[in-house]
């Protein structure tokens, strides 16, 4: 009897926290779930079921689908049932289906979410034009794709500035705002200036700064509180300076290879007034015809005559000198075409070195060279960083079945969901074969974990199309962090053997499980 108290007080408590009316059937279904929690069999809680068991095998599937637990629901859903026998009543139904899910589509083409909104206005139209099984199929399998990948992670963002209501929009507003009439903090006023002051340092006239603006510019955008550092101070002080006279000397050596190209330029004309039988006397008389011009003494007519006289003879050698640039201006033609060719394969290896050319997150060169920046920023100013090892399980099976073109479609969208999921700071680059690595500054392990497991489960839900087959994939992660670490090698090593662990374990999985 003590037992059954317990069963009806808890009952009433879970009614009350649930904020639920207190019926019949609410009472019956809530007491229902507490007692058989508890272990209890109560006789009028296996009535629905006993009355369930009496039906034909396909209604039993699709009560178990739906989840009916009364006998209310029991009697709405045989009721339902038996008018879709009705034809009338069915077409009845579907016309009223049908117009309830075009004022959802106009509920939700209302709702602040771009994508949302262009779903709905596309998934109404094609309700508009016809209404086959096959259309609503494809709306459907839309709306699943868009639910499937939504994310809210982007009002994370709003984190870092207070505390905000993100189940209502206009409620995230209200809070927004009063944010903003508050004073800011000493941190977002380093989070305004950090980039003007990387934007006054670029771009450098001496290119030989670059790597160590880059730098500079790695640690402001991680950690902008690192400006009111003393370390970091004298760093950007001693960068202008440097930069200050690398540009003076880089500004005379061109002013120098200005003058010599000019001098090379006056040399060649000179040759080609030759060829053009102009001797350089004819040159020489120009030349002194311009020095004799008195502009104080002469008369305006007199000055007008002789410079008249002067662009005759420059008009002379100009023609002249058209000629024979006609004369090889075909070869000229050949030789633009081949340095046009020269340069743009040029933008393309320069591109390629620090692009994967199939998955286009950043190639192991770059990886390194953000791994070294990473690294100067910790031992110099203490900012920590985490690395994430990606690797697709059982990538071999993959290529055998599907072949190769199949592995090369998988592995680009998993560089497009690595670089959708991850932060702007974040760097995402392709380690070799089917290993991603991902460097995450200023997060922690629990973090980096976290982060692991939300790529992890966006894979493994995520849908891989190849021509009519979908293909199931899963990853495994391994996780470090620097600083608990001797360096950057060891760092590296560590995730590596986390990723071998989450192998070995089962894969589908994130080792350290718990940071």
């Amino acid at each position: 009897m003590s037992t059954m108290n317990e069963i009806i007080k808890e009952s009433l408590e879970t009614i009350k926290e649930k904020h639920l009316t207190l019926t019949p059937d609410t009472y019956n279904s809530i007491f229902c779930q507490v007692a058989k929690s508890k272990g209890v069999i109560v006789e009028d809680c296996q009535k629905i079921e006993k009355l369930i068991s009496r039906l034909d095998q396909s209604f039993q599937s699709d009560i178990t689908r739906l989840k009916i637990q009364t006998v209310e629901e029991l009697v709405s859903f045989l009721i339902a049932t038996l008018n879709r026998l009705n034809p009338v009543e069915s077409a009845k139904l579907i016309k009223s289906l049908v117009f309830m899910n075009k004022r959802v589509l106009q509920a939700v083409s209302l709702l602040h979410n771009k994508k949302a909104k262009e779903l709905a206005n596309s998934s109404l139209q094609r309700l508009d034009v016809t209404q086959s099984y096959q259309n609503v199929e494809l709306i459907k399998d839309k709306w699943f794709n868009f639910i499937n990948e939504y994310s809210s992670d982007f009002l994370k963002k709003l984190d870092s500035y207070g505390k905000v209501n993100k189940e209502d929009l206009k409620a995230l507003v209200d809070d927004v705002l009063k944010i903003l009439d508050k004073e800011p903090d000493d941190s977002g006023v380093y989070k305004k200036i950090a980039p003007l002051l990387v934007a006054t340092l670029v771009p450098s006239i001496a290119s030989s700064m670059n790597d160590e603006l880059a730098t500079i510019s790695y640690e402001l955008k991680n950690s902008p509180e690192v400006l009111a550092t003393t370390a970091m101070q004298k760093d950007i002080e001693k960068f202008i300076k440097k930069r200050v006279e690398l540009d003076k000397k880089e500004v005379e050596e061109k002013i120098g290879a200005l003058d010599r190209l000019l001098d090379n330029i006056n040399q060649k004309v000179l040759a080609l007034m030759k060829t053009s039988q102009i001797s350089s006397e004819d040159a020489k008389i120009i030349k002194d015809d311009l020095n004799s011009i008195n502009f104080n003494k002469d008369s305006f007519e007199s000055i007008q005559m002789r410079l008249i006289t002067i662009a005759s003879s420059l008009e002379n050698e100009a023609l002249n000198f058209h000629k024979k640039m006609l004369e090889h201006q075909h070869e000229m033609g050949k030789m633009q075409l081949k340095v046009k060719k020269l340069e743009e394969a040029l933008l393309v290896a320069k591109k390629e070195s620090n692009e994967d050319f199939l998955t286009t997150v950043a190639s192991k060169r770059a990886l390194d060279d953000e791994l070294n920046r990473a690294e100067e920023a910790f031992m110099r100013y203490g900012i920590n960083y985490s690395l994430c090892f990606i690797d697709l399980d059982k990538f071999k099976n993959i290529n055998d079945t599907f072949g190769h073109e199949a592995g090369d479609v998988i592995l680009k969208n998993v560089g497009k969901i690595l670089k959708k999921f991850s932060r702007n700071v974040d760097f995402v680059g392709r380690y070799g074969g089917e290993e991603f690595l991902v460097v995450l500054p200023n997060l922690s392990l629990n973090q980096a974990v976290s982060f692991a497991n939300k790529i992890c489960k966006t894979i493994e839900r995520y849908k891989f199309l190849y021509k009519k087959d979908e293909i199931k994939v899963t990853v495994s992660c391994g996780v470090s962090e620097r600083k608990n670490n001797s360096s950057k090698d060891s760092t590296i090593e560590d995730a590596d053997k986390m990723l071998y662990q989450a192998k070995i374990s089962g894969r589908n999985a994130v080792m350290p499980s718990v940071g």
